[in-house]
């Protein structure tokens, strides 16, 4: 039956790529680039908790305002680029081909 060699090859490939994956957990571990201290949620201070929940409010934020700002410069380019091609259509049309 013509096909079953590439068939099969197909089937070594996906077991050999099964052997070489790193199993879930490991994974989990290397997706922080950061160094952060380990806080033990059951022994952690209220102020502890208090003052890592007010970083993480202040991040938030300025996540929030570097977005917004993003947001509006793109409308700005977005509206800009909008009125040159709308007011200026026979100045576009020159650009790529002899207007007569």
């Amino acid at each position: 039956m013509p096909g079953e060699g590439s068939m099969l090859h197909a089937l070594i490939s996906s077991r050999n790529n099964k052997r070489n994956r790193i199993d879930k957990l490991k994974r989990l571990e290397n997706t922080s680039n950061e160094t952060s201290e380990f806080v033990d949620h059951v022994q952690a201070t209220p102020e502890l908790i208090e003052s890592i929940r007010e970083k993480m409010l202040a991040e938030r934020k300025l996540e929030q305002k570097k977005l917004i700002v993003k947001v509006i410069l793109f409308l700005i380019v977005l509206s800009i680029v909008l009125y040159i091609f709308n007011y200026n259509w026979k100045w576009i049309e020159g650009f790529f081909y002899k207007v007569k």
